[in-house]
This record gives structure tokens, C-alpha cells and sequence, in this order.
């Protein structure tokens, strides 16, 4: 039970409002973090490449956003 409400306590979802809060201590965290098992051993390591493109792919410049007209409503029917 100790070390499910500890694992709720470290929860990144939530840690920085409980360090906020003063529930847990930054100090605390720290030791927390180096009290963890190595899991290296467990790791996949995969590789990860993205393809060039070219110019003609490119049509617009990144992060620049495209805006169209909407269509107009069509008028309610009447009763």
C-alpha cells in the first residue's frame, strides 16, 4: 500500500501541483528518481529517419496555417 501512494505522490500527471502544494519536497523527488531501478537493459532501441523532401513538395512554409471560406448556410425551412 506504502508504495502505491508513493507512485500517486511521484505521478507526473500531478507532480508539479503537489510540489506546488508542499505535499512533496523537491529534495524529496530527487531522491525519489535516484531510488528507481535501471531499466536500460530492457530498452528496444529503434532508428528513426524522415525522408528528405524536395521543393516541389514543399507548398507552403511550415507553420504558416491556410484559411478557406466556409460554405454558406442553407436557410432553415419553414414550418
Amino acid at each position: 500500500m506504502a508504495k502505491e501512494r508513493e507512485e500517486q505522490i511521484y505521478d507526473l500527471r500531478i507532480l508539479e501541483h503537489n510540489i506546488r502544494e508542499g505535499a512533496i519536497k523537491q529534495k524529496d523527488y530527487q531522491s525519489y528518481l535516484h531510488s528507481l531501478p535501471n531499466s536500460e537493459s530492457n530498452a528496444d532501441y529503434i532508428e528513426v529517419y524522415e525522408e528528405p523532401t524536395t521543393n516541389s513538395e514543399q507548398t507552403k512554409p511550415e507553420g504558416m496555417l491556410t484559411f478557406q471560406p466556409a460554405e454558406p448556410m442553407a436557410k432553415p425551412m419553414a414550418k
